[in-house]
């Protein structure tokens, strides 16, 4: 079974094909793909868990490299297997990226054969289940050769900003103190009055001492 598609991402050439190359970005963006690792330069492994048609699988892949032209083309053969359901699968895939203005355009050709109970679901299932993968795939992956994601590993909540300690706010507008500000001292405009009346009953004639 043939699949084929494109796509345009908004980030430069260099960039999308780096993403393409790294196991952390590809393992964020396949749908399913719990693990993926680069055992060398050319080859890598992992596992896939998804589900088509409610049967799901858990297969484990390698991938090898098998065409290499820098920022243009990729060539890879897949080859995964569920041996719980006796079904496995093979892709020989080429994709291709070449500029489109400040963009990318991305292409890609799969030739799949999958054997076994996956097999047996039929075409129909099989392309229906890849047509959302491929939108979930593209929606990721365009996330994060444009920046709109972290960084795979990295936290996925901005850390919060906490203020040093012994600091204030600054005051509202006006110079009036917002409901955080430090309450107000003892000695405070109504201890001065106090205060005040007390030294002129002191002066004030005729007053006596206490």
């Amino acid at each position: 079974m043939k699949l084929g598609s494109s796509f345009v991402v908004p980030a430069e050439r260099s960039r999308v094909f780096a993403h393409f190359l790294d196991p952390d970005s590809m393992r964020a963006c396949i749908p399913g793909c719990s693990e993926l690792e680069r055992t060398d330069e050319t080859h890598y492994r992992g596992r896939l868990v998804n589900e088509i048609a409610h049967v799901r699988f858990s297969a484990g892949f390698s991938a090898e490299i098998t065409g290499l032209r820098e920022l243009e083309e990729v060539r890879a053969v897949l080859k995964g297997e569920d041996k719980r359901l006796g079904s496995s699968i093979r892709i020989d895939a080429i994709l291709t990226v070449s500029p489109d203005g400040a963009a990318s355009a991305v292409s890609y050709s799969l030739d799949l054969a999958i054997r076994g109970k996956i097999g047996r679901l039929g075409e129909s299932i099989v392309r229906r289940r890849s047509a959302e993968v491929e939108r979930q795939f593209v929606d990721a992956f365009t996330r994060i050769c444009a920046g709109d994601e972290p960084a795979p590993g990295a936290p996925t909540e901005p850390a919060r900003a906490t203020r040093p300690a012994g600091t204030e706010p600054a005051p509202a507008p006006g110079g009036v103190a917002t409901a955080t500000s430090a309450p107000r001292s003892a000695a405070g405009p109504a201890a001065k009055v106090s205060w005040w009346r007390r030294l002129l009953d002191l002066v004030r004639p005729g007053s006596r001492r206490s």
